[in-house]
């Protein structure tokens, strides 16, 4: 095994864990709102907060690190328009799902148990839902930029 394909594992691999453990949130979120109860809305709301900061974030990590190590071994130019774009779409997805998302999560799971179902926490997750969901999508652009290689 070379170097290129232990990072190449790597990499699909954490891509993986990432866009899949976020299909799967979104599939039981999904199943979560149709039961309408607010407990299990708010054990939902935690556990997405937790899958996000301690399974989701250390697979972005790994994403970062292994596409630095194929970038290297594989003598790809760091000018590539693929790997421009992804970078620059890692980095959107990052600072908003992790420096926000997360922990918005968290705090509608807190207020949720605190104070019961309202109209405006309801607006809340639902927009913090839409958000996360434009995120996946994002992810998926970047699956596509990273496969396809526009520019090469």
């Amino acid at each position: 095994m070379t170097w290129y394909e232990f990072w190449l594992f790597l990499h699909i691999l954490a891509a993986m864990v990432w866009i899949g453990g976020g299909t799967a949130v979104q599939v039981f979120g999904i199943l979560t709102k149709r039961a309408a109860d607010p407990a299990k809305s708010a054990f939902f709301a935690a556990n997405v907060s937790f899958a996000v900061m301690r399974v989701f974030l250390p697979a972005a990590l790994v994403v970062i690190v292994s596409g630095i190590g194929l970038t290297e071994t594989g003598n790809w130019d760091w000018g590539e328009p693929f790997i421009v774009l992804g970078l620059l779409l890692w980095t959107l997805v990052v600072l908003v799902a992790f420096g926000y998302l997360g922990r918005a999560m968290a705090a509608a799971a807190r207020q949720l148990v605190a104070e019961g179902r309202s109209p405006a926490l309801g607006l809340k997750m639902r927009n913090l839902v839409w958000l996360s969901r434009g995120l996946l999508g994002v992810l998926v652009v970047i699956v596509f930029f990273m496969t396809v290689k526009p520019g090469t």
